[in-house]
């Protein structure tokens, strides 16, 4: 994904949880919850999103997991 198209989602779906066709970065489902833009994805028979959380602000950011 471009950072044209981090910038533009970052603008429209502020804090909110996305899911994107993998294939095409089409955004299929959009929530409060990764389970409501799970669910959206699913009803455009996108059975395998990719669901992330767009931050309020476009930078960067680590990811990490716990316990490491």
């Amino acid at each position: 994904m471009t950072v044209a198209k981090w910038k533009k989602l970052s603008q429209k779906y502020p804090n909110k949880w996305v899911a994107l066709n993998e294939k095409t970065g089409q955004v299929v489902g959009v929530g409060k919850t990764p389970k409501t833009a799970y669910e959206q994805s699913q009803k455009k028979g996108i059975s395998v999103p990719l669901i992330t959380k767009v931050p309020k602000e476009y930078g960067s950011y680590i990811l990490t997991t716990v316990g490491i």
